[in-house]
């Protein structure tokens, strides 16, 4: 297996183009998954094509009883390696043949309202961030039977299992993750003295002072604050030792936006701000902080490992980037988010369709597709330090990374964890604060969480509950 250094990889990625993964989008915020429900033709709006197996031969398995899998697929294209993977699934299971429906944007969010609509998939491949939901409806089929009886099934990591078990089951198989670390400029660090990323808040401020030069337009830290604030500002909550919502037993929640947690947070982005070390234009958007980062201008910001690749697209010398874990806030822990995404099986489905779902989850979450995925990937130039979610393996199998990508990676699975719960319902209330207090300079970050508190539970925090509440 040939290995890519990274510095090569540059050229490769120039050439080919971004291939998977970079900036993610916080209600999503998945990497590019292995994934075969991607490999369609390339078309508008959406169209059904079906795909029939391979021929039979006389040894392959003529017994089982045909069955028609429906898909939802996006409209990228396809290329000729997943099409042999295709054609290979189509071979090995003659009796499948598979219904592709083409659904633009995230298939996998938009799964609950095909179930009420009653044109969902048979199985979809959906973001952690949905799965709390989903189970909570009761969508999702248990996939206890199946994988009980999959020798591989232990070769999954414990952590990313445990995260989609209830009560004994397992409601989703994790295809790829992607964690939020901590990015910095080796370059811009190193010119400013510093010999090692910081550890804690205090260290990162000191580090960013030195680093900042707005002379040459040069930001010692970068978070969001024009939007999805809550994206970023959550990790510090964590990293403060709280959260800004409880989900209780029964599926609702309790909103904890005047958690002390949350207000250290709060002050400690007012701090960035006060000691001027943050980004000048607090306007800039997701996507401007990645180009940025990737054109040397900032020093320090959080940073997920699919976005690696974009950033070396704006410039920067892959050896520049630095990735670890976020600095330790008061609570002395470097706790971050993990996104990613989960194949699951529609419980409406009937039975013939549910193993036949099974056998393409099986077929596309194997260490031999796996594998073939990512040889294929490292050909054409697509750096991403990503999580495989499996104990035999790991992407830096297939790339020479530097040596601190592999050990960050590591330590991501035991302090990474799901975003706060009911973020997609929660989190607007939340970023107008977190706006309020980096706009202005005299804002009262306790005042501002509480006045959000109050709006959410007035306009949100009741339908969520009864949506919930199982």
């Amino acid at each position: 297996m040939k290995k890519k250094a990274l510095a090569v990889v540059l050229t490769l990625c120039m050439a080919a183009g971004l291939l998977a993964g970079c900036g993610s989008k916080p209600a999503e915020n998945t990497a590019a998954a292995p994934s075969g429900q991607t490999a369609a033709e390339d078309t508008a709006g959406d169209k059904e094509e079906t795909s029939e197996p391979a021929a039979v031969t006389e040894a392959q398995d003529t017994e089982k009883e045909p069955v028609e899998l429906t898909l939802w697929v996006t409209s990228r294209n396809t290329d000729d390696w997943s099409t042999e993977m295709e054609n290979q699934f189509l071979s090995e299971h003659p009796w499948i043949t598979l219904n592709k429906v083409v659904k633009e944007g995230d298939p996998g969010n938009e799964f609950y309202q095909g179930m009420a609509a009653g044109n969902a998939p048979d199985l979809v491949n959906c973001s952690f961030t949905m799965m709390n939901s989903y189970i909570a409806a009761g969508i999702l089929e248990p996939l206890n039977t199946y994988t009980d009886n999959w020798d591989e099934w232990g070769n999954f990591t414990k952590e990313y299992v445990d995260m989609f078990t209830r009560d004994g089951n397992v409601y989703g198989l994790p295809g790829s993750v992607a964690p939020m670390l901590f990015g910095y400029n080796k370059a811009l660090l190193e010119a400013a003295g510093v010999t090692e990323p910081p550890k804690t808040w205090d260290e990162a401020i000191e580090v960013a002072k030195l680093v900042n030069d707005p002379s040459n337009q040069i930001t010692g830290y970068a978070t969001l604050a024009a939007e999805w604030t809550e994206w970023f500002f959550q990790y510090y909550v964590w990293q403060a030792g709280g959260d800004l919502t409880k989900e209780n037993a029964d599926g609702t929640a309790e909103l904890t936006f005047t958690d002390p947690a949350v207000i250290e947070a709060a002050k400690f982005y007012q701090r960035l701000r006060s000691e001027g070390v943050l980004q000048s234009d607090l306007t800039l958007k997701f996507g401007d902080l990645v180009t940025n980062f990737g054109l040397g201008k900032i020093g320090m910001m959080p940073f997920a490992g699919d976005w690696v690749s974009e950033a070396i697209s704006n410039g920067i010398d892959p050896d520049d980037i630095g990735l670890c874990l976020p600095p330790a806030g008061p609570s002395g822990e470097q706790t971050t988010a993990i996104a990613g995404t989960c194949y699951v099986i529609n419980a409406k489905a009937d039975q013939a369709k549910k193993d036949a779902a099974w056998e393409y989850i099986s077929y596309y979450t194997s260490k031999e597709y796996l594998t073939s995925f990512f040889e294929n990937l490292a050909t054409k130039g697509a750096p991403n330090p990503v999580i495989i979610p499996r104990d035999d393996m790991s992407v830096t199998d297939f790339y020479e990374f530097p040596e601190e990508y592999k050990e960050v990676l590591e330590a991501a699975k035991t302090v990474g964890r799901l975003e706060f719960y009911g973020k997609a319902d929660f989190g607007s209330y939340v970023d107008r604060a977190v706006q309020k207090i980096l706009v202005d300079p005299n804002a009262d970050p306790e005042k501002e969480f509480a006045d959000a508190q109050k709006l959410c539970e007035n306009e949100a925090l009741d339908a969520f509950n009864e949506a919930n509440k199982r």
